[in-house]
């Protein structure tokens, strides 16, 4: 997940100063986590995706796509009905869903398993 976001942050431009300095965690805390020294709670990245967001909007996204896959195949493998759900979807709504995808990835399930479900 650190190197999703890590390729997140540098995709979308944004330094882990102004990330700091938007969410209140460390640069220190962040570049951590950006090299896979330490996990972040639920609550903490999504404070980290909320600040990406505010400052590149659509970085939320792109993270929680690269997480479930690539674009490509999420598009492939999401029924339209299912897309038409997921985009209208609020960003409280959209959180809620990662948290729960984070909290399996946790627990070992692959990621493509959670697709497929």
């Amino acid at each position: 997940m650190h190197d999703i976001f890590d390729k997140t942050l540098r995709i979308h431009g944004i330094t882990g100063k102004r990330l700091s300095e938007v969410t209140g965690f460390s640069q220190t805390h962040i570049s951590e986590f950006r090299k896979g020294k330490t996990n972040p709670s639920c609550n903490t990245l999504q404070s980290l995706l909320d600040g990406m967001d505010e400052l590149s909007p659509g970085a939320k996204k792109y993270f929680c796509m690269e997480l479930a896959g690539t674009a490509s195949s999420v598009a492939e493998t999401i029924s339209p009905a299912k897309k038409l759900v997921i985009e209208g979807m609020s960003s409280m709504e959209l959180a809620q869903l990662l948290l729960v995808v984070a909290d399996k990835l946790q627990q070992g399930q692959p990621a493509k398993q959670l697709i497929s479900a």
